[in-house]
This record gives structure tokens, C-alpha cells and sequence, in this order.
């Protein structure tokens, strides 16, 4: 008797392995309503760069569909930029937690050490400057996005406070480092 192979491509033996991931949900017209509103609310209060792309109206950047899971927290974080305070020592460590950081090597400032973009180099000039983006300093902040939250980035200081700052609305999504 002779056996043939069968050839699965990985894809197809991934979606039968996982039938959950093959057919995620797309977003429901209330999260979608939802994600909508606070993305508007938060370009308007913080500045049109500050919240990122648009995954309802724009789609992911790896052209996939958005799931309603994705839609839900994306809308959380949104939400929380738009809701401004001090979290607690316990709340850093939760954000950093639930984003797969650690703030160990963070240091006083309770961000967590991916934040940290260019090695500790709080230098704004042409050498720790991205040159597509314009991101600067220590913790490559968008000029624009440090006017939004009004802060300075002119110092070691400025820098700190602003990625705070950034941080507490935001969580370490906003960094690439740390999974944004």
C-alpha cells in the first residue's frame, strides 16, 4: 500500500488548529460608534497626532482586519488618555505588566525601561533625531506630540516629565519598544 503526503500549507493548519483566530469577530457598530468618538475626542483635546492611526476608519497597518477585541482595546487606551491623572505605584506596574514590560532599569520615573528609545541619550540634535519621523531625545518623542501634552524637550528634565506624562495617558504602547 503506498501513502501519499498530504501537503497543509501553515496558514490552513494554523486556522484548523485555531478556529477562534481564523474567524475573529469583526468590530460591532456600537465599539466602532465607540472608538469613533474618542478618537475624536482625543485628537481634538491633545492634537490629531497624538492618538495614532485610526484602525476603524484606517485599518491595521499590516492591511489585516481589525477584530472587535482589537477595536475594544484600542478604545481603552483612548480612554484613558482622555481621562488625565497620577496613577498610583501600583497602576505603572500594571500598565507596564499588561503591555509585557518590566520597569526594571527604569529608574525613578516608574517607565518602563523600553521606553527608553536611544540607549539614554537625552540629545535632541540631528544625531538622536529620527530622521523620518522627527522623534527626538531620550524617549523619541514626536515634537508634536510633546506640544500636544505641552512639554518641553529641551531638557534631561522636560524629557522625563513629558514621557511621564505621555505615559500616564497612554500606558507603554506609546513607545515601539515596548509593543506600540
Amino acid at each position: 500500500m503506498t501513502m501519499k503526503r498530504l501537503i497543509v500549507p501553515a496558514g490552513v493548519a494554523v486556522a484548523a488548529l485555531a478556529p477562534g483566530v481564523a474567524s475573529a469577530k469583526p468590530p460591532t457598530a456600537a465599539h466602532a460608534r465607540a472608538y469613533e468618538k474618542a478618537y475624536r475626542e482625543v485628537s481634538q483635546k491633545l492634537g490629531p497626532r497624538v492618538p495614532g492611526r485610526n484602525i476603524i476608519k484606517d485599518g491595521r497597518k499590516d492591511h489585516r482586519a481589525v477584530t472587535d477585541a482589537q477595536t475594544v482595546a484600542s478604545l481603552r487606551v483612548l480612554e484613558r488618555m482622555l481621562v488625565p491623572g497620577t496613577p498610583t505605584t501600583s497602576a505603572v506596574s500594571t500598565l507596564a505588566s499588561s503591555a509585557g514590560v518590566t520597569a526594571a532599569g527604569a529608574g525613578a520615573s516608574g517607565l518602563p525601561a523600553c521606553a527608553s528609545e536611544s540607549g539614554g541619550n537625552y540629545s535632541t540634535g540631528a544625531s538622536n533625531t529620527n530622521a523620518s519621523s522627527g522623534a527626538t531625545g531620550r524617549y523619541q518623542i514626536l515634537p508634536s506630540t510633546a506640544a500636544a501634552y505641552g512639554c518641553s524637550l529641551a531638557t534631561a528634565a522636560g524629557q522625563d516629565a513629558c514621557a511621564q506624562t505621555i505615559y500616564q495617558h497612554q500606558g507603554a504602547s506609546a513607545w515601539v519598544g515596548c509593543g506600540g
